[in-house]
């Protein structure tokens, strides 16, 4: 079993703009005097940039495990996908055209369902790649297909999903 979380390097950029949007939007509130579309636009960005940052900080918490069979995730609930039970994969690239890097411009996306749960990762969390690998075979295995998009951007992150069909082993552990 190997366990994974996101890195705080990652997020403190995250951090960051939750706080600024929260300094801006209460800001302007404590300042100006209240009306309707004041409160309304200011008190919508300071509540957006609120729920960012919780959903940042719902991140740091977050604790990945992995083993051969399923996928563990403990934050504010604990969520298990048994990779049999897998039937629903997708990996997106958001970013600036022309400038695709999982690294650089942008970040992957992965959604993984099965058996009435859902779990979803960013790219920055670390072992993304093993994660995505154990995901796409486990999927090939389960006898489903992948999409275009997600086989490309699989192929993008050095994994061919079409060699890992039928592995009887489990793939070299980080």
């Amino acid at each position: 079993m190997i366990v994974l979380r996101y890195p705080s390097r990652a997020l403190v950029g995250d951090y960051l703009r939750s706080g600024a949007g929260l300094v801006v939007g209460l800001g302007v509130l404590a300042v100006v005097p209240p009306n309707i579309p004041v409160v309304l636009i200011f008190g919508g960005i300071a509540v957006l940039f609120g729920v960012f940052g919780l959903r940042t900080l719902q991140r740091h918490k977050l604790e990945v495990a992995l083993t051969e069979n399923e996928i563990a995730c403990r934050g504010l609930a604990t969520k298990v996908l048994a990779w049999s039970d897998l039937d629903f994969m997708r990996l997106r690239y958001f970013g600036r055209r022309g400038k695709r890097s999982v690294f650089g411009a942008g970040f992957m996306e992965l959604k993984l369902k099965g058996a009435g749960t859902a779990l979803t990762f960013e790219s920055s969390l670390e072992g993304f790649e093993k994660v995505a690998e154990m995901a796409a075979r486990s999927y090939k295995n389960n006898g489903l297909s992948l999409d275009p998009a997600t086989a490309s951007n699989l192929i993008d992150l050095g994994i061919d999903s079409d060699a890992a069909v039928g592995c009887d082993s489990p793939p070299n552990v980080l």
